[in-house]
């Protein structure tokens, strides 16, 4: 196979394959394992061995202005949305986004922000997140009904993320907003109407975090805020520019996940009645859980790779310099060269080699927090749920990218 623009086998913008994709992707999977949507002009790799192994190619980059010129690079028909200054403002913010870096700018990004994920600190949010997530359940449980993501799961993720980083309580639902909106923009084929909100958005974003930056140099505090601000990179402070990005990424990344997560696995529940018992009575933990719920249906369907250098070939698909690839996460979690029986939802299964949460030097730092937080929710909705009841009303959130929900409504037994 040399080349793999077949008919549109794929389109990511089709609701009905956004709301189930996994049937979609069992097919790209067999018949084409590398295929270039027409609409989009990303190289799709679909199963679990190529998308590990292209997670560590060096020939892969998040970015590419580390080596090259948007001219030198990018194809030429290709060049207009590098030189459209509408989106001048989300440019300037992925300039230092840590996500999009490379070493060695990557590294030393990477190294300060690792220091505030440390075992001991990520084990000192349980008690808190414990806290928050009974009163919560408590909550509900006086009213008769819960709605998993906005009465639980977004306000746990917020605020933990939220303390850790010193922001204050008043301005969080914002920035939540803002997040939706940014996020946004990393849908495979985004609309103007999608680039011109996150793009918005972004400037909102910005403006909000040099304020917080201005206010803890007046006033440090102890929140990694006031590290960033602190801290050195081989002799240098962290530019503005740095830390305004860095925070908004931690920001970001440090509930969507968790959030969609936390929902999937829910819904996952509801669906497979007997897996929720298994839960309750500890015949697989909330641990072996989270790792099942995060491969069955993992929060964020794929990342996007450029191709750096020349010779990339997968499958006996060559991809040539500057061409974008899609590395599917949710394909290749239900790879069955790589597991037994993938559609079916076990959570004794055990396996941790799912790859939701990304690979390489990219890997998530945030992850042993996100399923901290996971742990802890479904341990807590275990001990006082005898089912998962999914109500009317449900809401999925909307693109293909991020997979989750907006609205989860499930029933919560009053408190007798």
């Amino acid at each position: 196979m040399s080349e793999a623009v077949a008919p549109l086998l794929f389109d990511p913008t089709d609701p009905a394959v956004a709301l189930d994709p996994y049937s979609t992707y069992a097919r790209l999977r067999e018949a084409h394992p590398v295929w270039r949507s027409p609409a989009s002009g990303i190289w799709f790799i679909t199963r679990h061995a190529d998308t590990h192994a292209a997670w560590r190619d060096k020939r892969l980059g998040s970015d590419f202005s580390h080596r090259y010129t948007a001219e030198e690079f990018v194809n030429p028909e290709d060049l207009q949305p590098w030189r459209d200054e509408r989106y001048a403002d989300f440019k300037a913010f992925e300039r230092w986004d840590m996500i999009a870096l490379e070493p060695p700018d990557h590294t030393k990004l990477r190294r300060l922000v690792t220091a505030a994920f440390t075992p001991r600190s990520i084990e000192a949010q349980r008690e808190p997140a414990s806290t928050l997530i009974n009163a919560r359940i408590n909550e509900a449980r006086e009213r008769g009904s819960l709605d998993l993501v906005r009465d639980l799961a977004e306000p746990l993720s917020l605020t933990i993320i939220c303390d850790l980083i010193g922001v204050p309580a008043a301005d969080r639902m914002r920035i939540l907003e803002l997040s939706h909106d940014v996020v946004s923009m990393y849908e495979p084929v985004p609309s103007d109407a999608t680039k011109n909100r996150a793009n918005e958005a972004v400037k909102e974003f910005t403006r909000y975090t040099a304020d917080l930056i201005a206010e803890r140099r007046k006033r440090p505090a102890d929140d990694l805020l006031t590290g960033l601000i602190d801290a050195t990179v081989e002799g240098d402070r962290l530019s503005d520019e740095q830390v305004i990005s860095t925070v908004m990424v931690l920001l970001m990344a440090g509930h969507e996940a968790s959030v969609n997560a936390a929902a999937n696995g829910v819904a996952a529940f509801g669906q497979h009645p007997d897996e929720w018992q298994a839960l309750r009575s500890g015949a697989a933990p909330a641990k072996s859980a989270v790792e099942e719920i995060l491969r069955w249906d993992p929060p964020l369907q794929f990342f996007q790779r450029w191709v750096l250098d020349e010779g990339f070939e997968v499958q006996g698909v060559k991809i040539p310099r500057g061409s974008k690839v899609g590395l599917m996460i949710g394909s290749s979690n239900r790879d069955p060269r790589k597991y037994a029986d993938p559609d079916a939802f076990r959570i004794a299964r055990g396996e941790t080699s799912h790859l939701s949460f990304g690979g390489g030097i990219h890997f998530c730092l945030g992850a042993p927090l996100a399923r901290l937080e996971l742990e802890l929710l479904f341990d807590a909705l275990a001990k006082v749920l005898p089912s998962i009841d999914l109500l009317p009303g449900a809401v999925r959130r909307p693109g293909f990218q991020f997979r989750g929900f907006v609205n989860l409504p499930i029933g919560a037994p009053r408190v007798s």
